[in-house]
C-alpha cells in the first residue's frame, strides 16, 4: 500500500453516536466525581463503578468504530475491534460512486458514505473543515473530487 492521503474515522451506526457523546461528557466529569467523592467509602465505591463504566464504554465504542484510510493505491476500511480490512482499488472507488458525501440535516453535519457490497457505512465527519480537507487532499492526489450522495442514498438511510 501506499502512502496515507487522508485518514477519516467514525461510529459504525448513527445511533451510536449517542455512545460516543455520552463517554466524552462522562470523561470530563469523572475526575470532579473521583476527587469529590473519595473522602469517603461509599464515594471511593461510586468512583470505582464509575470508572468501570467509562472503561466498558470505551471498549465499545472502539468495537464500533470505522476507520476508512485514503491511500495512494485505493481506499482501506477498517472495523475496530474486528480482523480484516476491506481495501477497494482506487479505479473502482473512483469509477464505481463507492464514495459519496451527504449532508445530514437532522444531525447537522457532513457524513462520509461508503457503499462496497455489503459494507455501508457512514462516517460522521467532526466539521465543515474536515469535509474541506479530505476533499482538497482527494483532488490533489487522486485528481477526483468526491460527490454528493444521490437522493435515493439518503432516504435508504
Amino acid at each position: 500500500m501506499g502512502r496515507v492521503i487522508a485518514r477519516v474515522a467514525g461510529p459504525q451506526k448513527p445511533e451510536d453516536k449517542f455512545i460516543h457523546e455520552f463517554l466524552q461528557v462522562l470523561s470530563l466529569v469523572l475526575p470532579s466525581f473521583t476527587i469529590a467523592l473519595s473522602s469517603t467509602i461509599v464515594g471511593s465505591y461510586l468512583s470505582m463503578a464509575l470508572g468501570i463504566i467509562t472503561a466498558a464504554l470505551f471498549i465499545i465504542m472502539l468495537r464500533r468504530m470505522v476507520v476508512a484510510t485514503f491511500t495512494e493505491d485505493g481506499l482501506v476500511i477498517g472495523r475496530g475491534g474486528r480482523r480484516g480490512r476491506v481495501f477497494i482499488p482506487r479505479d473502482v472507488v473512483v469509477a464505481g460512486n463507492v464514495v459519496c458525501i451527504e449532508w445530514d440535516s437532522r444531525g447537522r453535519r457532513y457524513n462520509l458514505r461508503v457503499a462496497y457490497g455489503s459494507f455501508n457505512y457512514s462516517i460522521p465527519l467532526a466539521s465543515r473543515w474536515v469535509r474541506d480537507r479530505l476533499v482538497d487532499r482527494l483532488r490533489r492526489n487522486w485528481g477526483w473530487t468526491p460527490p454528493e450522495c444521490p437522493e435515493h442514498l439518503i432516504q435508504a438511510r
